[in-house]
């Protein structure tokens, strides 16, 4: 087991297929934080967000979920588990978001030494009882050299 919390460049791609309004392809570059206890794997990382300023994010993985908490002028705590659908409140400055995950596939894959790794999410996303949007996260890690 290991505490050492290890600095880490982050690269995030996010892709939306969206049926009505066209895809969305979103990627950044970030630097954050890696930390292991057992089973249980933690990157942190700080964003800033265009109109919306410092969004901190934390992403948990364990064996059966893996868990993205947003805190900052967004706020939400999105639950991934596969088969399963989850919910919560996504607080935005423009208001609340019932907001309803249903988990298709995920994949954490650690790299040597866990000082790299890959996350894979596929899932739809439900806003307020709209048309149910799929989406694939992937974000890789790899330890900030000095």
């Amino acid at each position: 087991m290991s505490n050492e919390t290890i600095p880490v460049h982050i690269k995030i791609e996010t892709e939306i297929v969206d049926d009505q309004n066209g895809n969305e392809n979103i990627s950044r570059t970030e630097n954050g934080s890696y930390v292991h206890r057992g089973k249980v794997h933690m990157i942190k990382y700080k964003e800033e967000m265009e109109d919306l300023g410092l969004v901190h994010t934390t992403i948990v993985i364990q064996d059966d979920r893996v868990s993205i908490k947003r805190e900052g002028s967004l706020q939400m705590h999105q639950v991934f588990r596969i088969g399963s659908s989850t919910e919560c409140v996504y607080h935005h400055p423009y208001g609340k978001f019932r907001m309803e995950t249903t988990t298709h596939h995920m994949q954490f894959v650690k790299g040597i030494g866990n000082r790299s790794g890959r996350i894979y999410l596929n899932y739809d996303v439900t806003l307020n009882d709209q048309e149910p949007r799929r989406h694939t996260f992937e974000l890789h890690f790899q330890e900030e050299v000095a």
